[in-house]
């Protein structure tokens, strides 16, 4: 090889090995999981179901009978099926009975909010036996009340 053909060989190596070097040792961008730099949508979601936190939405049934509603119930929510004409035949006794029957937890000892993590859990809204109403503020609150299935 002579010497012409050598410094062309070696200054194309050269070359395609700083080339490569600089491009591949690059500072890579920071990873967000959100985009920082979207406003928020300041429009509430939709709501799904109600739950005792959110309170009843008139014209919901309850979740077991093929309705939307959660809520735990009471005399006040029973007259409030009533109104809407669901569950005229039931009184609260029977009512809780229904849940009861299909292994549902309605509240736990002293009023322990579990967030839905309790060995009955998830929600019920996600397949589980607990109807607990999860803890305000937390990301399983807007979950239930909008229906949106967490990521795991």
């Amino acid at each position: 090889m002579d010497r012409r053909k050598f410094l062309y060989v070696l200054g194309g190596t050269l070359t395609s090995t700083i080339v490569g070097f600089i491009s591949g040792c690059a500072k890579k961008s920071t990873q967000y999981y959100f985009n920082p730099y979207v406003a928020k949508n300041l429009d509430s979601p939709e709501l799904v179901h109600c739950f005792t936190a959110i309170g009843h939405k008139r014209g919901t049934k309850p979740f077991i009978l093929g309705g939307t509603c959660v809520c735990t119930p009471t005399e006040e929510l029973l007259k409030a099926y009533h109104a809407d004409g669901f569950l005229r035949n039931y009184n609260l006794r029977r009512l809780v009975a229904e849940y009861e029957n299909r292994g549902i937890v309605l509240a736990h000892e002293n009023g322990w909010q579990c967030n839905n993590q309790c060995k009955q859990g998830p929600h019920i809204v996600f397949g589980g036996s607990c109807m607990v109403s999860p803890t305000i503020g937390t990301q399983n609150f807007e979950n239930v009340a909008t229906g949106k299935m967490p990521r795991v």
